[in-house]
Formats: structure tokens, sequence, C-alpha cells
């Protein structure tokens, strides 16, 4: 393992075999804390390969709890976070539009690291169910079309780095790797990639995992999101095959600032009023990023898209969704 490191420190990329082998032993507790934190460190200082990340990738998913399920296909909408921004929860808005619109939808997240709200935060302030056991979960997702699955309850071979990186407090390869390691696997998912400069790695890695689809997307302005201020590179992957677009927010509407949030009730009330469409700005933010998945299940044009989650949330029926999945009893 000291070679493996020091070949690390050289800012030199590991092949696929000493990744697995890395990440195995990581996940088995067989490496101390100090040189865990010392691969992080140096994987962040190097710069992670698409080969590194999906090899850890692959190793969580052979340690991760499954979620067994009937309803597919289904989609996720967890992004990699970590942007900084504090904006409101766009990903999480997505995923009840989806299931507004009849999706199944299986969202992997936590509560917030960086930003002001997480997934699992918005989703408990808002009265929806999120600290159910694996059983509950899945009798409320067979009966909704929804649930929402907290990643620590799937992923108990992370207590083995989860000290580790709450000790660092810096973006580590894990921070890349929740998106894909859903206790699900969802056929379908889009991922906002946080950090921009990692996009492209970020999208091979993505294609390497050949049986999925799915749509990775950062904004010119550093969101994972699609922006509304800023163009958003997107990169669209079928089968492990790669092609890229980039959407222009001039387009579809004249462009304006990112809604950003400062407290947890500002979270919910911009949250709330985005997918009943009370606040129109909000709603066209939520609706473009809907928009993508759209493309991805469908293949319906962005424009398309755009307009038709726009229709439903003026519908009410977004918000008739939310309220449905409000305290239910599993």
């Amino acid at each position: 393992m000291f070679e493996t490191l020091k070949k690390l420190f050289n800012g030199e990329d590991l092949t696929l075999a000493e990744s697995l082998k890395l990440f195995e032993k990581m996940m088995k507790g067989e490496l101390d804390s100090e040189i865990i934190s010392a691969v992080l460190i140096a994987l962040r200082l190097k710069g992670e390969t698409a080969t590194e990340i999906f090899a850890a990738a692959k190793i969580l998913n052979e340690f991760k709890l499954l979620f067994e399920h009937k309803r597919r296909p289904c989609i996720d909408t967890c992004g990699t976070g970590g942007d900084g921004k504090n904006c409101v929860n766009v990903s999480t808005a997505v995923s009840i539009i989806l299931s507004a619109l009849g999706y199944n939808v299986v969202k992997h997240g936590n509560v917030a690291i960086s930003g002001k709200v997480g997934s699992a935060d918005i989703l408990e302030l808002l009265g929806i169910p999120i600290k159910l056991t694996v059983e509950e979960m899945q009798e409320f997702y067979e009966k909704n079309g929804f649930v929402f699955l907290l990643a620590p309850v799937f992923h108990p071979a992370m207590r083995n780095v989860a000290p580790i990186r709450k000790k660092l407090g810096v973006p580590t390869i894990f921070n890349l790797l929740g998106p894909l390691v859903n206790p699900a696997n969802p056929e379908y998912q889009i991922i906002g990639v946080g950090d921009k400069t990692k996009l492209d790695v970020y999208a091979q890695a993505a294609s390497k995992f050949t049986k999925k689809k799915f749509i990775i997307y950062s904004s010119y302005d550093g969101y994972d999101e699609v922006s509304t201020k800023e163009p958003t590179r997107c990169y669209k992957i079928i089968d492990g095959q790669i092609s890229e677009f980039v959407l222009k927010p001039e387009d579809f509407f004249e462009p304006f600032e990112m809604p950003n949030v400062c407290s947890k009730e500002e979270a919910v009330k911009l949250f709330v009023d985005g997918i009943s469409g009370k606040n129109e700005k909000v709603s066209i933010l939520f609706a473009i990023n809907t928009a993508l998945a759209l493309n991805l299940i469908e293949n319906l044009s962005i424009d398309d898209g755009f307009e038709k989650t726009l229709e439903i949330i003026k519908s009410g029926k977004v918000l008739e969704k939310l309220e449905s999945l409000k305290g239910v009893e599993v």
C-alpha cells in the first residue's frame, strides 16, 4: 500500500487493478486512518481519473445493501453537490415533478454537507418520511412510485471512512461517488457535477457503467444544476457512448440570477413556491432541469420537456403529489 501511496504523491495515476485493490481494502477496514487520509488528499491533489472514480464506485456498489423493488424502470436525480452555492433544492424538486408525471423515482441522497439544506433535509422539512426501515421504504415506494434512500443506511462500509472525511473537511473522491452507487440501481440518472473542472472525467467514469443511461452536466457559473444565468454543458451517455450538447438559458427564457437560499425556512418557501407555480422564476429553474430528465427517459426535446414541465406545475398536480407523500403511514 505504501507503493500505491508513493505513486499517488508522485502524481501518477493508478491502474484499474490498483484502484480496485485500494478501495476494497478501504471498505474492508484494512487501512488505518492515516493511510486513508493520505490517499484521499493525494488523489485530490493529483486529480482523480475516470478509472479511479469508476473503480471506487464499483467497489462501493459491491459493498452496498441493495434496495429490492419491482417498479421499473426508475430514475435518480442525485447530483454530486459541493458547489457551495446554497441553491434552492433543484434535484429534489425535479424528483417530485417526475413522480407527478408518472415516472418511478428512487432518490438517493444525504443531509447537507456543504450547503444549507440537503435533499434529506428539505424532504424532512416538507414532511416526507425519510427515516424509514428498508422494509418501510420498499412499501412506500411500491405505493407511491417515489422514495428517498438515505445513503448511510445502505452503505455501512462507509463507516470506515466517514469520520476521516469529516475531519479532513475538504471534498474528496467520495463526494463524487454518491450518484454512482444508488442502492436501487436505477436505469436512468441525471447527475449535476458541482466542480465543472471534473465534468469531463466524471462523464468518462459514468460511461463505464454501460447498462445505464445518464445525462451528466455542470453549468459555466459553477452550479451542479442547469443554470438560469449561464450556459450548462451536458453529456448524454447511452450504452457507454457519449454525446455532448450545451444548454443556453436565453434559448428558453430571459436569463436571470440563480435563486439561492439563506435559511431552512427560505429553502422550504422557494421549493413550494417553485413546484406550485407561485414563483415563476423558480418554476422555470425546476422546469429546465426536469427537461433534461425527460430528454433522457423519453428523448423529448429540451423545448418540449420544458413546456411539458411548466404545464404540470401550473396544473397544480406537482403540489398535489408533494402533499400525497407527506406523513404517509407505512
